[in-house]
C-alpha cells in the first residue's frame, strides 16, 4: 500500500500538483504490485493510492472530508459497532471507517483504532490537514512543507517526485547515524523532509492568511499514545500472566495472517521469532495450511572459540523448533548470500536513507528473495520481542536500585548470581550504570570494564563530530541505551519508537511482494507487557521468565533454557575481507563527495584497510571497528556519494 497528497492552507491552486507522479515513484521496482493508481480532489487538497491504498470522500456532518489510509484496522468489529448510529455500512472499507472516526471523534480519533496504519485527513471546512501513525509506527508517512502547503506520502521518493521539493541530505542526521546516537524525533536523513513519528498526530491549518508557521523543531506533532497512562494489570495467579500473554501473541498473529495461505516467517534460536513460529504454524495447522521458516546460518566455518558466551549457528535450534510442528517447511539461508556492496546498495536505495547494519542485509534480503521464489504473501517477524514478549526484566532491577529498594534488588542479584552471573558484571549493569557519566565511566575503567569510546565504533571525523555536537551525547550512551537515565517503562517506549523500522516493511511490499509485518509489536500486547507487573519479566534470578513459562510445553526445551544470546553474521568478516577491493576503491570514491569527505576520517579508513585483521574476529578491538564502525561508515558514506550524483 502507498498513499501520497498535498494541500494548500489559504487560496487555491492554479493547477493541481501531479500526485500520480508520487504514485508512480513509490511503484518502482521488480516486486512491486502495482495496482490502478486513483486520486480524488477535495477543495485544495488531492489525494492519491497505490498498491491497494484506500481513499475515501465524503460529506460527514455537513463536511467535505477526504481520507487516505495505508494500513489494517484489527479492530474493525469494535469500530463498526461504535459507527453504526452514524450510518457505517459492516461492508465498508478500513479507509471508510478511518474517515467516520474522524467525523465522530475529531483530532481524537486515531487512539481508538488498533492495527499498522498511516493516514491522512482533509477536512475541507476547516481548512485543516492531519497525518497520524500507530502507536508502535508499523507504517512509514513523511512530509514536506513551505508556507502555502504540504505534501506527504508514504516514502521520501514519494515527496521528491514533485519537482518543487528539494533533495538536501541532513549533515545532522549523518552525524547522529555515524555517531550511533538516537536520531530527533521526526528527522529525515533529507533536509526538510520529516517523518510523522510514531503514535503522533500532526494537525495543520489554514484560513489565517499566514501559512504554515514552524520554528525549528518543525511542525508541531501530538502524542494519540500515551502509555504511561495505562492502568495497570493485575491477577491473582502467576500462571494468568502467561496465560494472557500467548493469548495476546495468538490474536496479534492471527490478525497478522487472517487471509492468506501463503506465509513465512524468519526463525532464529530466540524466544522472539521462535513464539511467533509457534503460533502461526499451530493457527495455519487448524486451517489445512503450512508455514515456511527461514534461518540465516553462517555461510563459512566459526571458531566459537572467537566468540566465547554467543551462539554464533542458529541453525541447530532453529531446526528444532521448525521440527516441533507437521506443517513448518524450513529453509536455511546463507549470511553470505550476496556479496557486500550488492546487499548494501539495494538496501540504501529501498529505504531511501544509509541502513544501519548494512551486513545483516545479505541475509535478510536473500530470505525476502527466496520467500519472493515460493509465492509468499506474508513474512512474521519479532523485531520488538526483546522489549515485549521476550523482555528480559532488566530494566525492574535498576528501577529497584533507583527506588532504593535494596532488599528486593539485592535478592534479585543474589538469585542472578546463583545462576551464574559474577558480582563485578552485576555492579556494573545494575549499580555503576545510575553514575554520572564521568563516574561511570572512571570506575568502570578502574574494573577493567572501560566504557565504549566513540573512536572504536564509528568513522566519524572528530572535526564533524564536534561540529554537529554530538560527541558528549556519544560519550553518555557509550554504545548501550542501558546507559540512559531512563526508568523501565519509559527505556522500553524508548527503543520501541526510536528505532523506525517501518520503511523495511514498506521496501519488503515494493521490492518483493511480501507484507513484513511484526506481531510482537502490536499495539495490544505492547500494552499488555506494559502494564503487568515487571517482576513477572525477571523472577528468582530467572531472565525473560514470563515468555519461559508462557511457551513451557510449546517451544522444545532445549530453545526454552538456551542461555547464550544469539549473534547475527558472526562471519562478517568472511564478507567483509571478499569486498576489500571494492572497499579500497569506495574510499578513494568517497574523498570526492564533499559531505562524505567532511563527516568520515577516510585517513584511518585507508590504514584499517591496510593493517586488515587476521584473527580475533570477535574481539573488541576487531569486531567493533570493523563490522559496526567501518561497515556503518561506508554504507553511509557510499549512500552520500550517490545522493550527491558522484561516482569518480
Amino acid at each position: 500500500m502507498a498513499i501520497a497528497g498535498s494541500c494548500l492552507l489559504d487560496g487555491d491552486w492554479r493547477a493541481p500538483p501531479d500526485i500520480e507522479r508520487s504514485l508512480a515513484a513509490m511503484t518502482l521496482g521488480a516486486g512491486s504490485t502495482r495496482s490502478r493508481a486513483r486520486t480524488h480532489r477535495v477543495g485544495a487538497a488531492v489525494f492519491g493510492q497505490c498498491d491497494h491504498g484506500l481513499v475515501s470522500a465524503r460529506i460527514a456532518d455537513g463536511r467535505s472530508i477526504l481520507a487516505a489510509l495505508d494500513g489494517r484496522l484489527d479492530n474493525r468489529g469494535e469500530l463498526l459497532s461504535l459507527l453504526r448510529e452514524d450510518g457505517v455500512s459492516p461492508s465498508a472499507n478500513d479507509c471508510d471507517i478511518v474517515l467516520s472516526a474522524y467525523a465522530r471523534w475529531g483530532e481524537d480519533f486515531p487512539d481508538r483504532l488498533i492495527g499498522d496504519f498511516a493516514c491522512a485527513i482533509w477536512d475541507a471546512s476547516a481548512r485543516s490537514l492531519l497525518l497520524a501513525r500507530d502507536a508502535i509506527g508499523a507504517r512509514p508517512l513523511f512530509y514536506w512543507h513551505d508556507r502555502d502547503g504540504l505534501f506527504f506520502a508514504t516514502e521520501p521518493r514519494g515527496l521528491f517526485a514533485q519537482p518543487a521539493i528539494p533533495k538536501t541530505i541532513d549533515a545532522e542526521w549523518v552525524a547522529r547515524s555515524l555517531a550511533a546516537v538516537p536520531q530527533k524525533p521526526g528527522a529525515g536523513f533529507y533536509r526538510g523532509i520529516a517523518r510523522v513519528m510514531q503514535g503522533h498526530a500532526m494537525r495543520v491549518a489554514g484560513g489565517s492568511g499566514g501559512g504554515i508557521q514552524s520554528g525549528t523543531g518543525g511542525l508541531l506533532q501530538r502524542r494519540h499514545w500515551r502509555p504511561e497512562t495505562l492502568a495497570p494489570i493485575r491477577f491473582a495467579r502467576d500462571a494468568d500472566y502467561a496465560d494472557g500473554l500467548r493469548s495476546m501473541l495468538d490474536t496479534a498473529v492471527r490478525d497478522r495472517i487472517a487471509g492468506h495461505a501463503a506465509v513465512g516467517g524468519h526463525l532464529s534460536a530466540g524466544l522472539d521469532s521462535a513464539s511467533v513460529t509457534a503460533s502461526a504454524a499451530r493457527q495455519l495447522h487448524a486451517r489445512g495450511l503450512r508455514l515456511t521458516a527461514f534461518t540465516a546460518t553462517p555461510g563459512s566455518e566459526i571458531d566459537p572459540a572467537d566468540y566465547p558466551g554467543r551462539l554464533v549457528d542458529e541453525g541447530p535450534l532453529a531446526a528444532l523448533t521448525a521440527a516441533a510442528f507437521p506443517n513448518i517447511d524450513h529453509v536455511c539461508v546463507s549470511t553470505l548470500a550476496s556479496p557486500l556492496f550488492d546487499a548494501v546498495d539495494r538496501a540504501n536505495f529501498a529505504v531511501d536513507e544509509p541502513v544501519w547494519a548494512p551486513i545483516n542485509h545479505i541475509w535478510a534480503d536473500a530470505i525476502s528473495d527466496e520467500a519472493r521464489r515460493r509465492g509468499l504473501g506474508v513474512l512474521l517477524i519479532g523485531q520488538a520481542g526483546n522489549v515485549t514478549i521476550s523482555y528480559d526484566g532488566n530494566g525492574w532491577l535498576v528501577d529497584l536500585c533507583r527506588q532504593r529498594r535494596w532488599g528486593e534488588a539485592f535478592r534479585q542479584l543474589r538469585a542472578l548470581a546463583a545462576r551464574g552471573a559474577n558480582w563485578p558484571s552485576l555492579i556494573n549493569r545494575y549499580l555503576i550504570a545510575q553514575l554520572p557519566t564521568p563516574v561511570r565511566a572512571r570506575l568502570r575503567a578502574l574494573m577493567g570494564r572501560p566504557e565504549l569510546a566513540l573512536r572504536e565504533m564509528s568513522l566519524i571525523r572528530p572535526e564533524f563530530a564536534a561540529r554537529l555536537h554530538v560527541v558528549e551525547e556519544a560519550r553518555d550512551l557509550a554504545g548501550d541505551v542501558n546507559n540512559l537515565d531512563r526508568g523501565d517503562t519509559d527505556l522500553r517506549v524508548l527503543m520501541l519508537q526510536t528505532f523506525d523500522l517501518a520503511m523495511f516493511g514498506r521496501a519488503a511490499k515494493r521490492r518483493f511482494g511480501i507484507e513484513l509485518l511484526d506481531p510482537t509489536a502490536d499495539r495490544r500486547l505492547v500494552e499488555y507487557c506494559l502494564a503487568i507487573p515487571q517482576e513477572q519479566f525477571l523472577r528468582d534470578g530467572e531472565q525473560r521468565a514470563l515468555i519461559r513459562r508462557a511457551m513451557s510445553g510449546v517451544l522444545p526445551p532445549a530453545v526454552l533454557n538456551e542461555p547464550r544470546r544469539a549473534l547475527q553474521a558472526a562471519d562478517w568478516h568472511v564478507a567483509m575481507g571478499a569486498a576489500r577491493d571494492e572497499i579500497a576503491r569506495e574510499i578513494e570514491r568517497l574523498a570526492h563527495s564533499p559531505l562524505a569527505s567532511e563527516a568520515l576520517d577516510l585517513p584511518r579508513m585507508r590504514r584499517m584497510l591496510a593493517d586488515w585483521p587476521t584473527g580475533g574476529w570477535g574481539s573488541r578491538a576487531v569486531r567493533y571497528p570493523y563490522a559496526i564502525g567501518l561497515a556503518r561508515g561506508l554504507a553511509v558514506g557510499r549512500f552520500i556519494r550517490q545522493v550527491e550524483g558522484g561516482n569518480a
